[in-house]
This record gives C-alpha cells, sequence and structure tokens, in this order.
C-alpha cells in the first residue's frame, strides 16, 4: 500500500486532536513552550496512533519511513513528532549509518526529555548496536558543548551494553571524562546504563562503579 504523507499526516491530527485535552495541551506547552503546538493528546493515544499506523503499512521500507518521520518533525506539532519517535523506535532495525546525521538532528532539535530518552536508548542505540563503528559517533556526541547530547550519547549506550559483552571498554572510554561533570541527569544516565549492564558485565561494572565510587542500584 503507498503511503500519502500528507493524507496520513492529517489523519494523525484529527485522530489526537479528537483524544486530546486542552487542559493536557496547557501543561505541555508549559512543559515543552519551545514554539511547538499541542494537541494535549496522552502518550498511550500516541503510540497506540503509531502502532495502527506500522502496522497499516507493515512494508514500509528505510526511505520511507525517514522521510515520513521528517514530515511529521517538521508539522512543529508535539504529537506528531512523538509519532514519528515512535514509528523511528518500532523500526530501528532499519536504520543504517547514514542515518546517523538525522537522528543527531532530531537530538538537536527536542527539548521534551522524554522524546530525547527515547531517541537515544530507543533509536540511536539498536543503531549503534548493528554498527559498531558508529561509537565513533557516539564519542563525538558525548564531547560536545550541549549536555542534553551528552546525556544522549550515554543512554544510546544501554541498548549495545545489554546485548554485546564485548563493548564494556568502548563504554568505558566514553563515560569516564563525563563521571566529573556536576549534572545529576547525566549521572543518573550512566547509573542507569551501569545497572541494566550489571548481569551481562558483571566483574567490568563492579572494578568500575569500585574505582570511581559509584553505588549502583
Amino acid at each position: 500500500m503507498s503511503m500519502n504523507f500528507g493524507r496520513e499526516q492529517a489523519l494523525l491530527r484529527q485522530r489526537l486532536t479528537a483524544k486530546g485535552s486542552e487542559e493536557l495541551a496547557t501543561e505541555q506547552a508549559a512543559q515543552f513552550g519551545d514554539g511547538l503546538k499541542f494537541l494535549g493528546a496522552s502518550d498511550e493515544e500516541v503510540i497506540a496512533a503509531a502502532t495502527d499506523l506500522t502496522a497499516l503499512y507493515p512494508e514500509m521500507g528505510r526511505a520511507q519511513m525517514t522521510a515520513f518521520v521528517r514530515t511529521l518533525w517538521g508539522s512543529k506539532t508535539h504529537e506528531l513528532r512523538r509519532v514519528g519517535i515512535e514509528i523511528l523506535a518500532m523500526r530501528a532495525s532499519l536504520l543504517e549509518p547514514p542515518d546517523m546525521p538525522f537522528v543527531e538532528g532530531l537530538l538537536k532539535d527536542t527539548t521534551a526529555e522524554a522524546v530525547n530518552e527515547r531517541i537515544a536508548a530507543d533509536v540511536l542505540g539498536p543503531l549503534i548496536c548493528k554498527n559498531k563503528k558508529l561509537w565513533k559517533d557516539l564519542n563525538k556526541l558525548a564531547k560536545d558543548a550541549n549536555e542534553q547530547l551528552r546525556r544522549a550519547a550515554v543512554r544510546a549506550t544501554k541498548a549495545p551494553m545489554t546485548t554485546d559483552n564485548t563493548v564494556f571498554t568502548r563504554f568505558e572510554e566514553l563515560v569516564t571524562p563525563l563521571l566529573v561533570e556536576e549534572t545529576p541527569l547525566l549521572q543518573t544516565a550512566i547509573d542507569d546504563v551501569l545497572a541494566a549492564a550489571a548481569e551481562m558485565h558483571e566483574d567490568a561494572v563492579t572494578a568500575f562503579a569500585k574505582e570511581h565510587g559509584r553505588t549502583l542500584k
């Protein structure tokens, strides 16, 4: 089935507007007031809409998916952007190394913490799992002046750290320079990855925590 981007975007807007509330839209605007529009739809409704759309287009390929997500992102509507990110997360296995700048661009253009975390952990993370050569790009993100991007780089390590028993050294090289930063969200992200990876990298995680005086959950 061929996808008409304009039609599908309009249908998503109608659906999420019908499910939205003015009260939630006002709350969202206060929280993410960065020039976006807000329909007041819940996270559950956003996920349901993305799930239905991916089921409707099971043959959606990489090029079509990324183009459609760009369309939704360009709408400047919070919920439509969220649908796009959910689609990317559901179909992250389609992404390839040339998509790295696209994913980076999404991370740079969002101020919503939940969106940043979803992109980093569930879009960028699986992409890194498929392509170890992209750790060099992850290291660049970890050194970026933008703390949000540094935090995303750490979160993106969770997927490879919990599925690949050979990547601890790469993780250690990436996060060690970040340990001196007094930014709670960044430090929490590091501890979250360590805790998640403790089963696969038990000895290395224990040694790392001891060396740097970190108490794991």
